[in-house]
């Protein structure tokens, strides 16, 4: 290490020369390094999609659901699997274990769902996929213009041109469009024309598969020349297959198509309707790949519906969420606050250390970070969220081995030694507790990399950040400082004297801290180990008590306040969907009645309320609404104000199944509870009975189930006179769903739209139970019964889902906060001790699993348990290779639980609930305080080696490490107080990881400077006792430690 540091003090060019390509190199990735919302997230979920037309909830399941499960069942990697049955469709999702390769764990899911044979034949399709990574971008309405009124074909043209111009744009490629349903050709047929002429249903199927023709017949080869063969009689709108012949008889009378239908173009009857501030519209969503620069897109995007909104009279756009303008805002905060640590450490610096030191010092922060950036095309980190906060989260930190470097060649050249030999000599000096120090916090910032659930794969790329910032730091503070310092005039004795003065006032205050407040307080300590003991102790203890008595609360998630919210409506299975429009035009007018109330709160009395969204969730019972709100950085309320406001104006909603007002959280319900069984019927009862007993507790909202009543069924069983008639159940049920659901006789393909040909009764023979009493069940010899006739009619109330856990049957029940900032621990623990035990034992065979924040929350949890402990023992033995002292690394380390204070008061100051964010922040805060305690232990060996006795030894030890330690501490919370003080709505996620770290270094400091040598004192007199009894004589306190032990051997000839 001496000649590498001698050889760049020697040739001080080719520091210079990495430098200027470290930046230079380091500003071109900058510049070139994608920009995303979040991280990249790998996807650790494969689908199976099973389209079944015309199947119930239980078909769905029993046809093919539990023949995948099955097959699936043992699959390797497997963490959890679950499905959903629905009609017509069904779903199942298997959840890989972190780690797994997903391309292989896709072939072998296909591989087991192929070898099912026995699918029932009406199934329409199944697919097994992964979802690509893509982010949410940006999404945008197209509208009328002005008072216009357009057709919602038209709108869709109009966002068919759209979306093929954007894709041919560099950086846009994945574009989807909604607000409108399927189109589709309907044959709609009359039962009374159908009952004159004796057609059947299969009779019109077959003639118009017969006839609506495109096929080629062959070729004919003559001489030089080939024919093809061909028909074209492929009509592709409705018009065109009026006059397909069903029938022709040897008189000469022929059926046409039109005499027994009504055939339309029209669109299928499930609702899309798009309603976008009181107009109907088509949305166009845009999400960009880890590839695409979510910035650069929006860009395009804005100039390309700037220019279209001029060019068009008939349509307007207008953007309902741009993730960008988020991002941006978010960038500059983050930005803003990072630049003011930057401030606030160089400050700091220079108040402290001369300030040409104090520049080379602080050189190495857009060094290491630009360096950071040329390592990070080899990674898969972009610009996001959370890696900005990573780069704001080590700026304090990064200069920490700068500081201690750069202080001890400054002392040793204070002695009187030469500028390259104090270089050389000051770096190697502390270089064994410098590379110790940024290792262990490398190592505690790697237990990010290793947590499972959402939570640890969002924060792995701010280990990352940390990780390489770190190391290059390290590089550049034993190695390009030391050049630097050495040919800086900081070390020619007389170049300063325009300096003295500053640094005279700034140098004594400094002095007068260490001895005048200091060195006192440490003699009382040493003198009074007991009370010294007795004061950290107590600390620790009402740390503990603040957080049992409820002072400080605790949950699993913060608060995070977003700039949208979503109302959920449900009602009933079948209700009509006027009925539910009825009742989201008042919850719309409500909104728009809040916006006019709060908006003379806001800054120039800007709307609140900047857009309503209403879309139908694929049934006419249930819809959403998508609020978004004035920007969170200008808005003067909060979402939870606004969504109260809205609850108290809208009030309930009668009959709903749902109805609830919730922002985004992206670690799901707070509440959600699976209940689990084999017993359909004692899973129902129990989901009944726990829904009753969370809507009794106050402290939640939104009480509902994944399980609702579904739509009234007409049960149909045969007749004795059917079956005396030789007619089965299945031609009677297979002619009913002829009629009622339809059969497909035909797909078309129109442009990019597959449209369906679908024949079935009009929609006036099929709107009352009497006309499927009267319809007439056509047998083989051409005699019709009415279906009254042949079947009886019950009714039932059917279902709307079926869903599975990990192989059974489940029922979600979830619930939001009252109050978010209330303690969710609690909430759970008067759940699990009060309210399930009875439930459960009076339905035998019932469980409960968590799901939404619990489950995160326990998987973090299960993780880190596995996780931390190994990471500690690494760090242990880190700082036991540095030490050379179990001893002296028992007590680093026990200083640690002692800082529990500061974390706990900064917490409490702030008025913040401590959550897994604020124990990120414990994680990275240890290995930065046992940074500090490496310091005060490696000065105090060498003050042994270099002859001290132990007492003044480990006083001079604290008095000498008083500057580097209060300075690495100071650059570190300097590096945090912008955001820690930071006032956005938006910062909130972010702000408890930095209370941790701010509050708990400053705790960790203080105990390292007074309880540690206290410690120290005490444990080397423990020692002495120790090993006099065992040599039976008195020895003395230098003795028995390591660092003199060690100078006995000549390691050089070993």
């Amino acid at each position: 290490m001496k000649k590498l540091i001698a050889y760049f003090i020697k040739f001080p060019l080719a520091v210079n020369l990495l430098m200027v390509m470290v930046f230079l190199f380091g500003i071109i990735a900058l510049l070139n390094t994608q920009k995303n919302f979040f991280p990249n997230i790998p996807t650790r979920n494969i689908y199976v999609d099973i389209v079944y037309p015309g199947a119930s909830p239980e078909e769905v399941e029993e046809g093919a659901i539990l023949k995948i499960e099955e097959n699936v069942k043992g699959l390797e990697n497997m963490e959890r699997i679950t499905s959903v049955s629905r009609e017509n469709m069904g779903t199942v999702t298997i959840e890989m274990l972190k780690g797994t390769d997903m391309d292989e764990a896709l072939t072998r899911v296909k591989n087991e769902v192929e070898k099912i044979s026995s699918f029932p034949v009406n199934i329409e399709s199944v697919v097994t996929y992964k979802h690509d990574n893509t982010n949410f971008a940006i999404n945008f309405a197209i509208v009328a213009k002005g008072g216009n009124k357009v057709t919602l074909n038209q709108l869709k043209l109009a966002a068919r041109d759209i979306e093929h111009d954007l894709l041919r744009m560099d950086g846009i490629s994945k574009i989807s469009i909604g607000g409108y349903p399927d189109e589709e050709i309907a044959i709609l047929l009359d039962e009374e024309a159908m009952e004159s002429y004796q057609i059947s249903f299969t009779e019109i199927a077959n003639a118009v598969k017969a006839s609506n023709l495109l096929m080629t017949g062959g070729s004919i080869k003559d001489g030089a020349e080939e024919f093809f063969i061909r028909v074209r009689n492929k009509e592709y709108r409705s018009e065109g297959l009026e006059d397909i012949v069903v029938r022709n008889s040897s008189d000469g009378g022929i059926v046409y198509l039109k005499d027994i239908a009504t055939i339309k173009d029209m669109w299928d009857d499930s609702p899309s309707d798009i309603v976008y501030n009181k107009k109907q519209a088509v949305v166009v969503t845009i999400n960009t790949t880890f590839e695409e620069d979510i910035i650069v897109a929006s860009e395009k995007l804005n100039a390309y519906l700037d220019d279209y909104n001029k060019s068009q009279d008939l349509f307007e756009t207008e953007i309902i969420r741009d993730q960008s303008d988020t991002l941006n805002q978010r960038i500059e905060l983050l930005m803003n606050n990072g630049l003011l640590g930057i401030l606030l450490v160089l400050l700091f610096l220079s108040l402290f250390l001369n300030p040409r030191i104090a520049f080379w010092v602080a050189i190495g922060i857009p060094f290491s970070m630009l360096g950071m950036f040329v390592m990070i095309p080899a990674t898969t980190v972009t610009i996001n969220m959370l890696s900005l906060f990573g780069l704001i989260l080590v700026l304090g930190i990064l200069v920490d081995d700068a500081i201690v470097v750069g202080e001890n060649i400054y002392r040793h050249w204070q002695m009187g030694k030469s500028p390259v030999q104090a270089a050389i000599e000051g770096t190697l000096e502390v270089t064994a507790a410098v590379v110790s120090g940024v290792i262990t916090t490398i190592t505690a910032f790697c237990t990010f990399l290793f947590l499972d659930g959402r939570l640890g794969e969002m924060f792995s790329e701010v280990s990352v950040i940390v990780i390489i910032i770190l190391l290059v730091s390290l590089v550049e503070g034993l190695i390009v400082l030391p050049a630097h310092m050495a040919h800086s005039k900081a070390l020619v004795r007389g170049s300063d004297k325009k300096w003295i003065q500053y640094m005279g006032w700034s140098e004594a205050w400094l002095v007068w801290m260490r001895n005048k407040i200091y060195s006192p307080i440490l003699s009382f300590f040493i003198k009074n180990k007991i009370i010294a003991f007795s004061v950290f102790i107590a600390t620790f203890i009402f740390s503990i008590l603040a957080v049992s008595n409820k002072v400080v609360t605790t949950t699993f998630f913060p608060d995070v306040d977003g700039d949208n919210f979503t109302v959920t409506l449900t009602m009933p299975s079948g209700t009509d969907t006027p009925v539910t429009q009825k009742h989201l035009d008042r919850i719309s007018a409500g909104i728009w009645e809040v916006n006019e109330e709060m908006k003379g709160l806001q800054p120039e009395g800007q709307d609140i309320i900047k857009s309503l969204y209403q879309q139908y969730q694929g049934a006419g019972n249930s819809a959403t609404i998508e609020v978004s709100l004035l920007d969170a950085e200008v808005r003067n309320s909060s979402t939870a104000e606004v969504i109260e406001h809205i609850r108290s104006k809208v009030g309930e909603v009668p009959g709903a199944e749902t109805f609830e007002i919730i922002g985004f959280n992206p670690f799901g319900k707070a509440l959600s509870l699976s209940l689990v069984g084999d017993d359909n019927k004692a899973l129902q009862a129990a989901k009944e009975e726990v829904k009753l007993a969370l809507k009794k507790m106050p402290e939640l909202s939104d009480v509902s189930d994944n399980s609702p009543v579904g739509s009234r069924e007409i049960e149909l069983s045969l007749k004795p006179k059917a079956h005396h008639l030789g007619i089965t159940l299945q031609q009677v049920i297979g002619q009913v769903r002829e009629a009622f659901f339809g059969n497909e006789v035909q797909r078309l393909q129109r442009g990019k739209d597959e449209v369906r040909v679908w024949v079935r009764y009009d929609i006036e023979n099929r709107r009352s139970l009497g006309q499927l009493e009267n319809m007439k069940i056509r047998l083989g010899n051409g005699v019709n019964y009415p279906l009254a006739e042949l079947a009886s009619f019950k009714m039932v109330n059917g279902v709307t889902n079926v869903r599975h856990l990990q192989f059974d049957r489940e029922v979600q029940v979830v619930a939001n906060q009252t109050d978010p900032t209330s303690s969710l621990p609690e909430i759970m623990q008067k759940i699990n001790k009060e309210i399930l035990p009875p439930i459960f034992a009076k339905h035998h065979g019932v469980r409960v699993s968590y799901d939404g924040q619990q489950r995160e929350t326990n998987k973090v949890a299960s993780s880190a348990s596995v996780v931390i402990p190994v990471v500690l023992l690494l760090m242990f033995g880190m700082v036991i290779l540095t030490t050379r002292s179990v001893s002296q690394s028992i007590l680093v380390y026990a200083m640690i639980p002692l800082s529990l204070f500061g974390v706990v008061m900064g917490h409490w100051i702030h008025g913040q609930a401590i959550s897994l964010m604020s124990f990120m922040g414990m994680i990275a805060l240890v290995g930065v305080m046992i940074n500090d305690g490496l310091i005060l232990v490696n000065a105090l060996n060498v003050n042994l080696k270099n002859g001290m006795p132990y007492y003044d030894a480990v006083v001079d030890a604290g008095i000498s490490r008083f500057r580097p330690i209060i300075l690495t501490t100071l650059t570190t919370v300097a590096g945090m107080a912008p955001m820690v003080l930071e006032t956005s709505l938006q910062a909130q996620f972010l702000i408890p990881m930095a209370l941790s770290l701010a509050y708990g270094m400053a705790m960790a400091t203080t105990t390292t400077l007074f309880l540690l040598p206290v410690m120290l004192l005490i444990v080397n007199q423990l020692k002495v006792k120790w090993v006099s009894l065992i040599k039976g004589r008195t020895v003395s306190a230098e003795e028995v430690e390591n660092a003199i032990k060690e100078m006995k051997y000549d390691y050089d000839k070993l």
